[in-house]
């Protein structure tokens, strides 16, 4: 299942799971063009559902205020998604919760203020890293087309998948 964007790269799921839509403003714009399905959560339910079934997703997770439920968040989604590459946000500085973060699975964590561009740079690397090992893997579940796109900037590419996934005549 490849497509046309991003080099012929299979897309990617990329999660965003954050309690306010913050992250989600700053980065649309940044990673528009990257092969990827955005998915935006905001419980522990949406995260493994948007995860489930998938071979390296990439997950962006905000600690906010309060650090304990993303946490167990994160433990279930590596679970859930061992190849998972997870970017945990402590917008806090919590020295207590880098160690927690990095124990529970995830990838990298910045803690304190990060500029967005940083952010975004560091996740259009991941993912073009996920799609290369999904496109090596040969599976993941079929990802939806991302509702917050309109229909014609993505109508090509489903057809082309769809043409790719026809037996040769």
């Amino acid at each position: 299942m490849t497509t046309s964007n991003g080099g012929g790269l299979s897309p990617v799921a990329f999660i965003l799971h954050e309690r306010r839509g913050n992250w989600a403003r700053r980065l649309r714009p940044r990673m528009g063009s990257l092969p990827i399905r955005w998915f935006e959560s905001r419980s522990t339910a949406d995260l493994l559902g948007a995860a489930r079934g998938l071979t390296a997703p990439v997950v962006l997770i905000d600690l906010g205020d309060e650090p304990f439920g993303p946490l167990e968040d994160l433990t279930r989604l590596i679970d859930l998604a061992p190849s998972a590459r997870a970017l945990v946000l402590d917008p806090e500085e919590r020295p207590e919760v880098v160690e927690s973060a990095r124990a529970l699975g995830a990838t990298h964590l910045i803690s304190g203020f990060v500029p967005p561009p940083e952010v975004a740079d560091l996740l259009a690397r991941w993912i073009r890293l996920a799609a290369e090992e999904t496109d090596r893997h040969g599976w993941s579940r079929p990802l939806p087309a991302d509702p917050a796109r309109q229909p014609l900037a993505w109508i090509d590419e489903l057809i082309e998948e769809a043409q790719k996934s026809l037996p040769p005549r």
